[in-house]
């Protein structure tokens, strides 16, 4: 990577990634050698922060892996469950969408099909006073720890190749037994067993999805319970087939 950025410097707009990509953590020393090379070649460090923006702390995976970027896009929770998204960035950069700032040479108009939308603005003001409060984090993190934990457990009682990745308030199971460090290693689980799992937790009133285990503040001890019983019922189901 730092190569590419050396010798395509003068021709790189920017460079994006998402700094926590789908289930799999950065690998450690990597965001933080990116965003070096990035500002000493002058090339704008981008980050997609859609799916990580509020959910990994409150000011997203920049703060929680502590590398800050140029610019972010921001959404998903931001909204509190309304569609709404943000650009957040540099002043300079973000000085650009000022006409009064920078002339009409440099100024760059921002359009959204749902740019202003009162409902929307009003759910996600509420949503991120909700996020501020003492303890909102600890509580998810808290969260997302033990489910991690049990259905970790779980999995090695019941004797399944499978590895936990992500972090608490975000991640999955990849059923496989080898390490799984990035996208190509997930695409080596078993994708079959991991579709029968997710249809057995959705009979058992777990509504995920084909892919991640999403934490929410709104998640209680009684859904931490409900969620290892499903699992402990799917895993026993699973073994007999």
């Amino acid at each position: 990577m730092q190569s590419i950025v050396r010798e395509h410097r003068d021709e790189l707009a920017g460079v994006i990634v998402e700094p926590f990509q789908r289930i799999i953590p950065p690998h450690p020393g990597f965001l933080e050698g990116l965003r070096r090379v990035t500002a000493e070649n002058g090339v704008p460090l981008i980050f997609d922060e859609v799916v990580t923006g509020f959910r990994l702390a409150y000011g997203g995976a920049q703060e929680y892996y502590g590398v800050v970027p140029d610019l972010c896009t921001l959404g998903k929770v931001i909204g509190g469950g309304f569609p709404l998204a943000a650009i957040a960035g540099r002043a300079e950069i973000m000085a650009h969408f000022n006409r009064d700032a920078v002339g009409d040479d440099g100024f760059l108009m921002q359009i959204g099909t749902l740019s202003g939308n009162p409902v929307a603005a009003a759910a996600g003001l509420a949503t991120l006073e909700i996020l501020r409060r003492t303890g909102a984090y600890e509580g998810l993190f808290a969260t997302g720890r033990e489910l991690m934990g049990t259905l970790d457990d779980l999995l090695k009682r019941a004797g399944v190749a499978a590895q936990l990745t992500g972090e608490p308030p975000l991640f999955d199971v990849v059923f496989t037994s080898e390490p799984v460090r990035d996208y190509r290693g997930t695409l080596r689980g078993d994708a079959e067993l991991m579709r029968r799992f997710n249809a057995l937790l959705r009979e058992r009133g777990i509504l995920k999805g084909e892919q991640k285990y999403y934490v929410s503040l709104a998640h209680t001890a009684a859904d931490i319970r409900h969620t290892a019983e499903a699992w402990q019922s799917a895993l026993a189901a699973l073994s007999v087939h």
